[in-house]
């Protein structure tokens, strides 16, 4: 007798069949989207375009990445306070068809040029200036950058709160012991490096260097260090891939003694509002020392509230434990090695890249002419001006000196 195939039977048969239908009908069509997609070459965004896709996170956008702050031992010594900010390794500008064949034959989603390097783009490290540290650069500058895809790095220079003076009770710390933290922490940021920091940017990655204010003449003196003929093989400095160079109102190479004068010349109240904000630490205590300074002025005009008047002298409070010594940076400054007619250091020619110097238009410590001589001294006519107080990472304005860095990087 035959055997009939009851309703569920039925039901489960053209299931099955349906099921085998369409994935021997559609699994080429799937494969060949897969193909496309993975050898589909984009066209690059534009720099209007980055910057108006990242300017900030908003509570609709996805989030800017996540700063962290570690405590490091640097090849120097130096137990520093290392502030890092990185951006998504596997992030695919592709789509689903990279992340396929990815994954089918083990590739990397890093960077495909050169597989020893984590990321596409160079790793940016910040340097601050006096009574500042690592954090003016992880509010807006850090998380901007890295969200655009660059690994961003700072540390905390001896003798503020995160980064004791290797000296116990120090309160003067030497320029030579600035630039050899510097130097520590560059190298250490390789990761095929013996005192390597384990931040995990690659082997021996490309790294542009910005400094600000007292940082900007720290990073003059680790290049003539960098430069120096004698003083270091090229294996060494095959250790530090350095890209570019960068200084942001930048202490000029001849130091503050011109810049000084040029103030006493221009306005005694002036003068007298930055040797008390500095010497006697007005800054801290005086929330309109601070603002001249630092933050343009009159009261929330750079979109700076007391309550982060407030903050900012809680950092630098704890950011002056120990300071500059000048009288010995005085007898080492770069402007004594650098060309008597020109102004030019002695490595320009050696750079790697055309570097970038930044004034600003607002600024109240460092003026025109003193950003004028760090441009020469690097080889450059002119700097770039923007419209921003001194500090030009805070604050409303801190966009304009970024947007001057990305355009600069971009050109790269």
């Amino acid at each position: 007798k035959t055997k009939s195939i009851g309703p569920n039977n039925q039901q489960r048969m053209l299931m099955l069949m349906t099921t085998m239908f369409f994935t021997w009908m559609l699994f080429p069509l799937a494969l060949f989207l897969c193909i496309a997609d993975a050898f589909e070459v984009p066209f690059p965004p534009s720099a209007a375009e980055i910057r108006a896709s990242a300017v900030v996170s908003t509570p609709s956008g996805p989030p800017l990445p996540t700063c962290v702050t570690q405590q490091l031992l640097f090849g120097s010594g130096t137990k520093a306070e290392v502030i890092s900010c990185l951006p998504p390794l596997f992030e695919s500008s592709t789509g689903f068809g990279e992340t396929f064949f990815s994954s089918l034959f083990g590739t990397s989603a890093g960077n495909d040029e050169n597989p020893r390097y984590k990321y596409d783009k160079p790793v940016l490290a910040f340097l601050h200036g006096s009574f500042h540290a690592s954090w003016c650069w992880s509010e807006k500058y850090m998380p901007y950058f890295a969200s655009l895809g660059y690994p961003c790095v700072a540390f905390s220079l001896q003798g503020t709160g995160g980064t004791p003076t290797v000296e116990e009770g120090a309160k003067k710390v030497r320029i030579a012991s600035h630039v050899a933290d510097l130097d520590a922490f560059l190298g250490g940021l390789s990761d095929d490096d013996d005192d390597n920091l384990g931040l995990e940017l690659g082997e021996n990655p490309p790294i542009v260097l910005l400094g600000h204010s007292f940082g900007g003449i720290t990073v003059m003196k680790w290049l003539e260090q960098y430069y120096a003929e004698g003083e270091r093989n090229n294996a060494d400095r095959q250790n530090i891939n350095l890209a570019g160079v960068s200084v942001m109102c930048s202490v000029p190479p001849s130091g503050n003694g011109k810049l000084t004068m040029r103030y006493l010349r221009r306005s005694l109240l002036d003068s007298w509002k930055i040797t008390s904000g500095f010497v006697m630490k007005r800054a801290i205590t005086s929330k309109e020392n601070c603002r001249d300074l630092f933050f343009g002025g009159a009261d929330n005009e750079n979109g700076v509230s007391d309550e982060d008047i407030e903050r900012y002298q809680g950092f630098f409070l704890r950011d002056t434990i120990a300071t500059i010594d000048l009288i010995d940076l005085g007898k080492q400054l770069p402007s004594a090695k650098a060309d008597v007619q020109s102004g030019r250091a002695p490595f320009v020619d050696r750079l790697p890249s055309k570097p970038l110097v930044i004034g600003a238009r607002d600024d109240f410590i460092v003026d025109e002419e003193a950003c004028r001589e760090s441009a020469r001294y690097l080889g450059l006519e002119s700097p770039v001006f923007v419209d921003s107080p001194h500090d030009i990472m805070l604050g409303k304005t801190w966009k304009n000196g970024a947007d001057a860095i990305l355009e600069w990087l971009e050109g790269f």
